[in-house]
Order: C-alpha cells, then sequence, then structure tokens
C-alpha cells in the first residue's frame, strides 16, 4: 500500500467502468495491477484550488479517513491510497483509492425479490449500521451525510459507511448545532 502517492495512477491501476459521478468528480471500478489485481474504486476528483488552496471537503475526506485508517473497522470502506495526478494553478487532480465494493444500499434494496428483506438481514444490517456509526462516534468523527448511497453493502452483506466529504472530527470545544 503505497500512502499519498504521486504515482501515475494509470501505471498501477486499470479502469474497468464508471461506477459513479457527482459534482466531485467520477468513480471507476479498477484493477489494482500491483496487489494481485484486486478490485478498487478509484475516486477521481478535479480540485479547484484557488488562494486559499483545496476545498475543505477534499481535504475533510482525505483527513477523516486517515483519522479512521489505522484501526481498519470491518463497517468503515478503507482508503488505501491518494495520488497526486498533476497540479496546475487552478486546478489538482487527485485521486482516492478505495476499497471496493459492489453496492449501495439503494442498489441493494432494488434487486431484493418480493416479499423484501427478511427480518433477520434487516436486523444484521442495522446492526452493523450502528456499529460503524459506534465505530466512528468513539473516534470522534460525525459523518453528517449518511443516506442509502453512502451505505455500501458487500455480496455478502457487509455494510459498510463510505463518503466522508461532510464529515467531521468533534472537538470538545466544538459547539453543537442543528445545522449541518
Amino acid at each position: 500500500m503505497d500512502k499519498d502517492s504521486t504515482n501515475m495512477p494509470d501505471q498501477q491501476y486499470e479502469c474497468v467502468a464508471e461506477i459513479g459521478e457527482g459534482a466531485y468528480g467520477k468513480v471507476f471500478k479498477a484493477r489494482d495491477l500491483k496487489n494481485g489485481g484486486r478490485f478498487v474504486a478509484l475516486k477521481r476528483v478535479r480540485v479547484q484550488t484557488s488562494e486559499e488552496g483545496m476545498p475543505l471537503s477534499t481535504i475533510r475526506e482525505v483527513a477523516v479517513l486517515r483519522h479512521l485508517e489505522t484501526f481498519e473497522h470491518p463497517n468503515v470502506v478503507r482508503l488505501f491510497d491518494v495520488c497526486t495526478v498533476s497540479r496546475t494553478d487552478r486546478e489538482t487532480k487527485l485521486t482516492l483509492v478505495f476499497e471496493h465494493v459492489d453496492q449501495d444500499l439503494t442498489t441493494y434494496l432494488e434487486k431484493v425479490p418480493e416479499p423484501g428483506v427478511p427480518t433477520e438481514t434487516i436486523k444484521d444490517m442495522m446492526l452493523q449500521l450502528f456499529r460503524g456509526l459506534d465505530f466512528l462516534h468513539s473516534h470522534r468523527v460525525v459523518h453528517r451525510d449518511l443516506k442509502p448511497q453512502n451505505i455500501l453493502v458487500t455480496s455478502n452483506g457487509q455494510i459498510k459507511l463510505a463518503d466522508f466529504g461532510l464529515a467531521r472530527i468533534y472537538s470538545f470545544q466544538m459547539a453543537l448545532t442543528s445545522v449541518v
């Protein structure tokens, strides 16, 4: 695992398919050529740099995941690497390399046949969700964007919390408000 590399991610990762797109950039399923061909998710972010530097959401997501990475909780998506692809006065291209999970909760629920998700499966998924949240909160992290698209479900039913762009590391000096 090569943390904070300046490697060209195209030399280590072979894109297989685009799996998502948003305001932040695009997410691709890719094969990690240097780690046994395992699948990873590449979140390619174009960061508009200004006089203030990188946007807070990008810095925050990386900082939160770095804060949590030493613990490797089974219900939090893992960040394997951060690659800086290119940098100009106006823009930095970052690639965040995450463990790959096939689907989010929305996709999972859409695939479930009638009569729906069994009660025991719901209980298990909720327990995993709460364990992930308990882990975050015990490490002073507040996710702040929990929704089905940010809850990933592995092929064996494991829940993983993802997308920490709005997350905050809570300090005891911070005032609690109802505003996100």
